[in-house]
């Protein structure tokens, strides 16, 4: 007997679908959150961004969970009109367990950001209708650098929220515009609701994409009924908080916001360039597959995952780069089951090495590409050194002190010194970007342009600075330029502390500045007095 019992446990079964897909799922929530946490492991500090919210956060709890009226960050006057459930969750967070806000940013949004595989598996089940395909497209998207770095930056934890209830909402909505699923109408509304009381964007594309969905699936009129039950629903739950944003300081803040989408004539052609979606360093082979899978879904005339790529870049070009990874990973996933290797399907003619070999291939440079993006990504967060430099100002300069900060990023939304500037030192610095989209309307892309012309003039000198600086209202009482950069361009940049920049030589001979702090990370000048 116990022979027997030993043959029928040796013998080896092939695993069927649906424990074939729960095995790849697990797999990719399991390597999915360790490459969106390692970054910030390895930096000890929140990753690129995440100034803004800090300070947002100590707002919230000083005024004790009463909305500000007024975000304190960088002196600007910026109403506080972002959506708040992020920044609640996280003062909540740091209150209740008496963790310091820059851990919970440096920690939250990574956590967050793992949840949105599984997120992302049950709009794939959805729509492609097969657990395993959808489990392989979540394996996708869990490996997809970009999608391991904006949700799980700092500043991710506003943008992996709304990111988590966009795709729970789109999964939901998919079933009652395909299916005429009642049932889901009510999950639809309380996931809408969190998606828009979490981050700008999140609803602009929920509410695209789910029209899309109507477009492509329903056309009925009961659809639309459906549909108005969903939006009532989002507005019942969350209307609140836009009332009194509104009553606060009326459409302004909103109207701004929503000239800052970077909408130009050539804005689809960005489609056209993957590595752009997928940031993959070495092989774009995860770009390949969701392209391919793109050409086989438009030449089958399956046009609803190649729309949604479509849709989302013509409604919000500025974060599609980041939104479209979502039906690129689908278009992958279909690829890899109904082209690459149809499962369960075709046993009988697949040969048995097909699988193997392709996993071979692609793994490698999947996996390569995720290591090397974290490791560069752990890179790009304000120094240990810099911050001390800020600790000097916040005790050593005036409160109402302004300054201009040259860091040689010439990409503001990469610049982790400029904006953790406000937040760390409680000073002014007005070349900073964050907070500005809710004051500055369509003067916003100009102001982008100013403050990266103003980071090239470190390594062209003081003339470069002062007519960079006219744009902004002249170069303030002092300057603050960093010695050694720690991005370009949002890439790491080779570290070159011995280099002495064409601006600090200038600045260090002009008889209008002297030098009032120096470390080996930073050096910080003051105009002298007439």
């Amino acid at each position: 007997m116990a022979e027997e019992i030993h043959k029928v446990a040796m013998q080896r079964r092939a695993l069927n679908p649906d424990e074939a897909s729960a095995l790849v799922l697990l797999a990719a929530i399991l390597f999915g959150a360790w490459f969106r946490l390692m970054p910030a492991w390895l930096a000890g500090f929140p990753i690129n961004d995440g100034g803004l919210f800090h300070s947002m956060i100590a707002d919230i709890q000083a005024n004790r969970y009463i909305p500000p009226v007024y975000a304190s960050y960088n002196h600007a006057q910026i109403p506080f009109a972002y959506p708040p459930l992020g920044l609640y969750l996280g003062a909540l967070i740091s209150d209740l367990f008496n963790i310091p806000a820059v851990e919970v940013l440096r920690w939250l949004p990574g956590v967050i950001n793992s949840l949105c595989i599984p997120a992302l598996y049950l709009l794939a089940k959805e729509i492609l209708n097969d657990k395993l395909t959808a489990s392989i497209a979540a394996f996708v998207f869990a490996f997809i650098p970009h999608m391991t770095d904006w949700f799980s930056m700092g500043g991710g934890i506003t943008r992996s929220l709304g990111g988590l209830f966009m795709l729970l909402t789109l999964a939901h909505a998919y079933r009652v515009f395909a299916h005429e699923d009642r049932k889901s109408i009510i999950p639809a509304a309380i996931f809408g609701s969190l998606a828009a009381l979490s981050h700008t964007e999140a609803p602009v594309y929920t509410i695209a994409i789910a029209v899309f969905f109507w477009f492509m699936k329903s056309r009925a009129r009961k659809g639309i009924a459906h549909g108005i039950q969903i939006a009532l629903g989002v507005l019942l739950l969350a209307g609140g908080w836009f009332a009194w944003i509104i009553h606060s300081h009326g459409l302004t803040p909103f109207e701004s916001a929503f000239q800052t989408g970077l909408h130009s004539n050539t804005s689809l052609l960005r489609i056209l360039n993957i590595d752009f979606l997928t940031e993959e360093h070495f092989v774009d082979i995860i770009g390949v597959l969701g392209l391919l899978g793109t050409v086989f879904l438009i030449g089958k005339g399956d046009l609803l995952i190649p729309g949604m790529l479509f849709v989302i870049f013509l409604v919000q070009p500025r974060s599609a780069h980041t939104i479209g990874n979502i039906p690129l990973a689908l278009a992958a996933g279909y690829f890899i089951t109904r082209i690459l290797h149809p499962p369960f399907q075709n046993s009988k003619t697949t040969p048995p090495y097909r699988l193997p070999v392709v996993l071979l291939v692609i793994l490698p440079f999947i996996f390569s590409n995720s290591i090397f993006h974290g490791l560069a990504l752990s890179r790009e967060h304000a120094p240990e050194a810099e911050r001390e430099a800020m600790e000097w100002i916040r005790q050593n300069t005036p409160p109402d002190a302004a300054f201009l900060v040259i860091t040689g990023e010439p990409n503001p939304f990469c610049d982790s010194v400029g904006e953790w500037f406000p937040a760390l030192t409680d000073r002014k610095s007005i070349a900073t970007l964050q907070g500005r989209e809710w004051t500055l309307g369509n003067e916003f892309n100009d102001f982008i342009q100013n403050a990266s012309g103003l980071q090239t003039c470190l390594d062209k000198g003081l003339e470069c600075l002062e007519q960079e600086a006219e744009a902004l209202g002249g170069i303030p009482a002092y300057i603050y330029a960093s010695l050694d950069p720690t991005t370009v361009h949002c890439n790491p940049a080779a570290s070159t502390p011995d280099m002495v920049h064409p601006l600090l030589l200038d600045l260090e001979r002009s008889p209008k500045y002297t030098e009032i702090y120096r470390s080996d990370a930073a050096i910080i000048f003051q105009q002298r007095q007439p």
